[in-house]
């Protein structure tokens, strides 16, 4: 779901500079970008494990939703696509060029008179029959806008609902696979750390919030699932309302690009559910820290980090190496003066195209390096902090009891 125009070929860019041409690649599509970079921080994250069962629950956890979040929907988005077009607004058939109407992005249907200028010249760019998709529509352009709103809202609520659950559930997944091999509640990365009895005791004390914790994910994810339906109704809305003109406003930003590559916005919103199941499936406090900071920093390097470094990379490169990495953007917000937004790479030219693929590989290597292997060793040592803390408690008020105890026993 995007704007019509199309990304430049990079085949003959590959075979010239295969590290520039992949950068490129990457830079404009989101989810594989994410993906590259999740890889990055995942494979440290298991290295760094403090024992094989928490290795192998880290495994899964790094396996399991790369599959589903970034390579089943290259199946499934294009499957879902082609079969919303066919049976929701039934314009198309399954492997016609019509049901590339999809791809039209939201900010050309709040209005009949965009969409139909869009649609026509999709239609001479992919060279479809416009005029029969017209007569389903009764020749009338605001019933093929609500056609096209119709199939792309149940192709999102589909795809939020197939990628968010699945991946929420992995942390309630390794629970369960951990007890059955193991016969114990606790945080897996404590199992070395302290005696059995400690460990289940600490797990035990956070049992009593599970039901809760379940309820809240329940929530989030049903919240993120519908949430296409409020894009859906401030498309279609004849009146207005503060909310639906800021929905309508920023309709696009919940555009899937390609049909594949969904956009930073919507991704950020799905991350967020699968963080939070992450989370609500932790065995106790210290786990909830633990997973609370791996989704922060995690989040925070692809939506904050890697913006940052890569603005002030590009910055730099044009002050002292005189490229052209930077957006000319005539009236700058102080957002845009503090963190300029870049180019992307696929539209630069010549040297800069060449320094900004370097630039976006050195991204990439510093965030690992400082990031990926940075914050499991700090975890670590966070997560033995606290089993020691909680191992001295204990000591201590043993100690009191059997004080106490004796005290009065007089010989």
């Amino acid at each position: 779901m995007m704007e019509i125009k199309k990304h430049k070929s990079v085949n003959t860019t590959f075979k010239a500079n295969p590290l520039v041409a992949s950068a490129a690649f990457l830079d404009s599509r989101v989810l594989m970008n994410k993906a590259v970079l999740d890889a990055s921080l995942d494979v440290p994250m298991v290295l760094m494990a403090n024992n094989p069962v928490e290795r192998k629950e880290k495994f899964n956890r790094a396996l399991i939703p790369w599959i589903i979040a970034y390579a089943t929907p290259f199946i499934t988005l294009p499957l879902t696509n082609r079969l919303a077009m066919k049976h929701i607004a039934k314009l198309s058939k399954f492997s016609t060029e019509e049901s590339k109407l999809i791809l039209i992005s939201n900010k050309y249907l709040t209005d009949p008179e965009k969409t139909k200028r869009v649609a026509n010249l999709l239609s001479k760019k992919l060279n479809f029959d416009m005029p029969n998709i017209m007569q389903k529509c009764n020749n009338d352009y605001n019933i093929l806008r609500k056609k096209i709103i119709n199939a792309k809202t149940a192709v999102a609520c589909f795809d939020y609902a197939f990628t968010a659950t699945p991946v929420s559930l992995i942390g309630f997944y390794n629970n369960a696979k951990t007890k059955n091999k193991t016969g114990q509640d606790g945080f897996s990365a404590e199992f070395k750390m302290a005696d059995r009895a400690t460990v289940e005791k600490r797990a035990q004390k956070f049992k009593k919030t599970e039901t809760a914790r379940k309820l809240l994910l329940g929530g989030v994810l049903t919240a993120l699932t519908l949430l296409p339906l409020l894009v859906r109704k401030s498309l279609l809305a004849s009146n207005s309302s503060k909310i639906i003109n800021l929905v309508k406003n920023n309709a696009a930003k919940f555009d899937y690009k390609d049909g594949i590559f969904i956009g930073r916005f919507p991704f950020f919103l799905c991350a967020v559910a699968i963080y939070t199941g992450l989370i609500c499936a932790s065995r106790n406090k210290t786990e909830v820290k633990e997973q609370s900071t791996r989704a922060a920093v995690s989040l925070s390097a692809f939506f904050g980090g890697d913006i940052v470094l890569k603005s002030t990379l590009s910055r730099l490169s044009d002050k002292y190496l005189h490229t052209n990495l930077l957006k000319n953007i005539p009236h700058k917000t102080l957002l845009n003066k503090l963190v300029p937004p870049t180019r992307k790479i696929e539209n630069l030219t010549g040297r800069s195209k060449k320094i900004g693929g370097y630039l976006f590989w050195a991204n990439m290597a510093a965030l690992t390096s400082i990031i990926g292997f940075g914050t499991p060793y700090l975890l670590n040592k966070m997560i033995k902090k606290d089993v020691d803390k909680d191992i001295k408690t204990e000591h201590s008020i043993g100690q009191k009891i059997s004080s106490n105890v004796f005290k009065d026993f007089k010989i």
